[in-house]
Formats: structure tokens, sequence, C-alpha cells
């Protein structure tokens, strides 16, 4: 079986695109701690965030023709959803959320007719 490959290590991690490539990276971390089974939660919580603050630094050193991962952070918060089902969730600071959501904000106007 063979790992997906991260974002950051693609040829094509530039500009805005590699903000996309790191909301999907994103997910799959807080995804994988969410569901990790064994654990306490608040060891889950504090390996998500070690494993958010490696990626983020990872994006931040590999990303290239954009600044938006430059001295940001991300906290990693916890919580029950009403089915008792585990979710973690990344809050971004204002300056990666401020550039993913204008992101987002372009995504969506390409996408209208």
């Amino acid at each position: 079986m063979t790992t997906p490959q991260w974002g950051y290590e693609r040829a094509d991690c530039i500009g805005e695109h590699a903000l996309a490539l790191f909301l999907d990276d994103m997910e799959r971390v807080v995804d994988h701690y969410a569901t990790l089974d064994g654990e306490q939660i608040e060891t889950r919580v504090f390996q998500a965030q070690a494993a958010a603050n490696k990626l983020l630094k990872a994006y931040a050193n590999n990303a290239r023709k954009t600044t938006a991962f430059d001295g940001q952070f991300i906290d990693i918060k916890a919580f029950a959803d009403p089915s008792g089902k585990t979710q973690f969730v990344p809050i971004f600071s204002s300056g990666l959320k401020q550039k993913l959501m204008a992101l987002l904000q372009r995504s969506d106007q390409t996408t209208r007719h």
C-alpha cells in the first residue's frame, strides 16, 4: 500500500494552489487523529497539534511563490458531535485564515455561471 504524497512535496505546491493542498493535508491530519483508537483524547489533541505545527512549517519551507504560511499558527481543538463522535477542528491564525478565505471566495466565484 502506498502512502499518499503530502502537498508540500508536490511540484505544483506553488502560490494559491499551495493553500488548497494545505487544506487537503490539514483534513488528513485532523481526520487521522480524530479516529485514532487506543489513546486518550488529550494525547490525540497533543499529537494532532504537533503534526499540524510540523505540516505548517513544511509548507512555509517548501511552498513556492507564496508567503501565506510565514509566521502563522494553528490551534487544534476537539469536541464531540451530537452523536458522540470525536471531531478535531483546526483553528487558523488570522493571517492564514484571511488567505484561505480569499482562496475560497475566488474559487466560489469561478464556479458560478
